[in-house]
């Protein structure tokens, strides 16, 4: 996340796990929120900056098809070798001699191999794990058609990125374009990188060109509203945060970004009524994310008794949600807490501001 100049009140910036956050000429990017927000791939990719697919999210790219390159007809196979017929293990022999490949001798790969070593991978990125989760995406690319697949270089930018790794984030995203060129969510995750780098033309080429393949991601406008805003360009930045809440309304931190774009250009009452409608929208969230941690507590109150009628499997499944419901809790009471500071302090500089 971003610090930059003067700032309304400090707090800590919520984001996505692939987001690390600069100083830049407008008091806005001080308490920019949510702004790299990166995309996580399908479901065989790790959900996170998300983004890239929204804080989440965001819309994912279909996950990898898994296909046999062979296929039998409907005929039952012949049992027995008698009457010239072919035995099973004939048929067998001869299928596993055939070499399987595509257009120019290449490889046609392992496609259900590749998904569940992605998958395993995953897991493993989802776990903290970003070292094995990469041995598993190398792998993951020795099963792949000519040891090549965008959607593998792309787990393997996610997993760089959290090992804090930007140049080998980049690399591994500009090899997923390669191949795929309208990639949106590695466009997206490599705009943010470049925009971290305060590689600021850059991240605006990367950006745009992820918005024009898929123009429904409020992730993406409000991360190309970010970099605009860390130009000093207030005007294009309050455009995007708008673009962005009006693709999802409940998007905090979009909101939150456009009224201090709003403080910015001095337009105080669009700027509270933003923060205002923050509050409101993290408040409920942080009421809701409450109630379910206690229903985890009590779930987990039950698992630990004595003679407990769950089985090793659902206490598991107990603590799993636990451990989930006050990560939520903590995310929803800190959104509430800067969406609280943000109101009172745009009340105090309304009610300070010279009369007209």
């Amino acid at each position: 996340m971003l610090r930059l100049g003067q700032g309304l009140v400090a707090f800590r910036p919520v984001f996505g796990f692939q987001n690390n956050h600069v100083a830049g000429c407008v008091a806005l990017a001080v308490l920019l929120a949510g702004c790299g927000a990166e995309q996580s791939s399908a479901p065989a990719k790790p959900s996170v900056e998300v983004s890239a697919v929204p804080e989440s999210v965001a819309t994912e790219p279909e996950p990898v098809a898994a296909s046999d390159p062979l296929s039998l007809d409907a005929a039952p196979l012949a049992i027995g070798g008698t009457d010239g017929e072919e035995s099973v293990d004939d048929i067998l022999a001869e299928l596993n001699a055939i070499n399987l490949e595509g257009e120019g001798g290449k490889s046609l790969g392992d496609p259900d191999k590749v998904v569940a070593l992605m998958n395993d991978g995953n897991a493993m990125l989802s776990a903290g794990r970003p070292d094995a989760a990469l041995a598993k995406y190398n792998e993951a690319l020795k099963f792949a058609e000519d040891g090549e697949d965008s959607e593998v270089f792309f787990n393997m930018g996610i997993a760089h990125r959290a090992k804090g790794d930007l140049a080998k984030a980049a690399a591994e995203y500009e090899r997923a374009l390669e191949l795929t060129p309208q990639y949106a969510e590695a466009l997206n995750n490599l705009g943010n990188i470049r925009k971290d780098q305060k590689r600021y033309d850059e991240a605006t080429v990367h950006l745009e060109a992820s918005i024009k393949v898929f123009p429904g991601n409020p992730n993406t406008h409000n991360n190309l509203g970010t970099v605009y805003a860390m130009k000093g360009e207030v005007n294009k930045a309050a455009v995007y945060f708008a673009k962005a809440i009006r693709l999802q309304p409940n998007y905090i931190d979009a909101r939150q970004n456009l009224g201090l774009a709003y403080i910015q250009q001095g337009r105080l009452d669009a700027a509270e009524r933003e923060f205002s409608e923050a509050l409101q929208t993290t408040k409920s969230i942080m009421l809701r994310e409450e109630k379910r941690l206690e229903a985890a507590k009590l779930m987990m109150d039950q698992a630990r008794k004595p003679g407990s009628p769950l089985t090793y499997e659902q206490r598991n499944k107990a603590a799993g949600k636990l451990d989930a419901a006050e990560q939520a809790s903590r995310v929803a009471n800190a959104k509430y807490q800067r969406s609280l500071s943000l109101f009172q302090n745009i009340l105090v500089r309304r009610q300070s501001a010279p009369k007209r």
